[in-house]
């Protein structure tokens, strides 16, 4: 295939060796040799994995919001950007454990894992997935009927209160929820957790009011669901759920009318979306142990703030850096363990109170130590992947996640997809808009059950809409 003659290439090929010449400032000439080891392996992880990303864009067209481009950010920031940081700062510690050790085969098995899922993302493939549906001029909006706008916001309603009870369950008033903290009553030592499975209805509420946002044209309604969801979120305080409901709307309007914002606009955004998850995280503590919103909290605004609300997520590689010294010399691989309790997780506690735990709490512990496991530290999927087999489960997990990332593509932005009908396409749009911020969950916390279950509740009100049709072409 020939190179893109594109004026971008230039531009992209400037930023990835820029990146890389700020990434070598990270370099400290107090470094003993092991340090100084890590970071040259660090340093050629970079060139090699972000240098498939610059190939992918200037061969075979990456588009900024398909899988492969979100994935690979990610997986930079995780594997190389925070280590070579922490490197520096001398703070490659996790709950008082050093995983310095764990560095130089963590590393390793990253950046073989990274080829693998790209390999599988292109591999005889290629000249197919530069393919994309486009937009036609022509094709104007189809209403939807009045009587399937009254569904979607009955459904969404329903939904809603389905959340407000999960909250209830964990000790909330409703007036301390509507009143965001500032009045009412917050049980801070409730433990029921029977109705804990109501709280995967919070991406179905986000899904249908996209679908309602995109669908329907009444405005006031827009407004006040818009307006009830930003209460819910601030309350619930799930990051996830508030980058689906910043960037799913934004991936829609894009992948509509394949055209990729210019990046001084991604620039603005992403300091704009890290401005609200500081917001929410100044207020976290406060939230949860009852008590108002108040603004960026005692020690006000600062640029530790901002980057602090994905640090736990970026900082997944430090439990993999310690999983790799302790599997198998500690503990046996557990093959493949956590995979098979999504047969489990999907019962409610309600149903069957001695549930087991979730194998990815036991995975934690046994990687750093029990406060690890009780504060919730995770690791990023492809530590899932070896604890369950190894290096064999990387290589086998990352290709198939390489193969389920073009296959998404595939099914909704492909012009090979059979999107012919309109109502169709913008459905197909809408189901990637929502799967598009997933894949944050999916690679920065590798707990495969959650995020599986995770998934199909984004998708329930297409799996719904889907079955219905279904239904009524058999009476037909």
């Amino acid at each position: 295939m020939k190179q893109n003659s594109n004026p971008s290439a230039m531009g992209v090929i400037l930023i990835y060796i820029l990146f890389g010449i700020a990434l070598l400032f990270l370099f400290d000439g107090t470094y003993s040799e092991d340090e100084t080891a890590l970071f040259i392996e660090l340093m050629a992880s970079y060139i090699w994995t972000a240098g498939l990303l610059i190939y992918a864009k200037l061969f075979f067209r990456l588009y900024i919001f398909e899988p492969l481009f979100f994935i690979g950010v990610l997986y930079e920031l995780i594997f190389v950007v925070k280590p070579l940081i922490d490197l520096k700062n001398h703070n490659m510690v996790e709950h008082g454990i050093n995983v310095f050790a764990g560095g130089e085969k963590a590393t390793a098995l990253f950046t073989l894992g990274f080829t693998i899922l790209f390999l599988a993302y292109y591999g005889g493939h290629a000249k197919e997935n530069t393919k994309m549906v486009l937009p036609n001029d022509e094709e104007k909006e189809d209403e939807t009927p009045e009587g399937k706008s009254l569904i979607l916001y009955i459904a969404w309603f329903v939904v809603y209160g389905l959340c407000l009870i999960s909250m209830f369950s964990q000790g909330l008033s409703l007036k301390y929820i509507f009143s965001l903290g500032s009045g009412g009553e917050r049980i801070t030592d409730s433990d029921n957790v029977a109705l804990l499975f109501l709280t995967n209805f919070g991406i179905t509420l986000i899904t249908l009011w996209l679908m309602i946002i995109v669908k329907t044209k009444n405005m006031a309604i827009k407004m006040l669901i818009t307006l009830l969801c930003i209460v819910y979120l601030l309350m619930r305080n799930a990051r996830w759920l508030v980058l689906v409901f910043i960037a799913s709307p934004i991936v829609y309007y894009y992948v509509k009318r394949r055209k990729s914002p210019s990046w001084l606009l991604v620039l603005a955004a992403g300091l704009a979306g890290l401005t609200i998850f500081a917001w929410m995280q100044a207020n976290r503590t406060i939230l949860n142990t009852g008590g108002g919103i108040q603004g960026w909290g005692k020690d006000g605004f600062s640029m530790e703030l901002l980057i602090a609300p994905f640090e736990s997520d970026l900082n997944t590689y430090r439990t993999f850096y310690s999983m790799v010294t302790r599997y198998p010399s500690r503990y046996e691989y557990i093959f493949g363990k956590s995979f098979l309790y999504t047969l489990v997780l999907f019962i409610p506690r309600v149903i069957w109170p001695g549930k087991p735990d979730n194998p990815s709490k036991e995975i934690i512990e046994h990687s750093l130590n029990v406060r690890a496991k009780m504060s919730g530290t995770a690791v990023a999927n492809i530590g899932e992947f070896y604890v369950n087999f190894g290096i064999l489960g990387i290589c086998i997990g990352m290709f198939i996640l390489g193969r389920a990332a073009v296959m998404i593509k595939r099914r909704f932005l492909s012009s090979s997809a059979e999107v012919r009908d309109n109502h169709k396409t913008k459905d197909n749009f809408l189901m990637y808009a929502i799967l598009y911020p997933l894949w944050f969950q999916w690679i920065a916390r590798g707990n495969f059950s959650g995020n599986f279950y995770m998934t199909i509740f984004a998708m329930l009100p297409f799996i719904c809409q889907s079955c219905w049709k279904a239904l009524m072409r058999r009476r037909k």
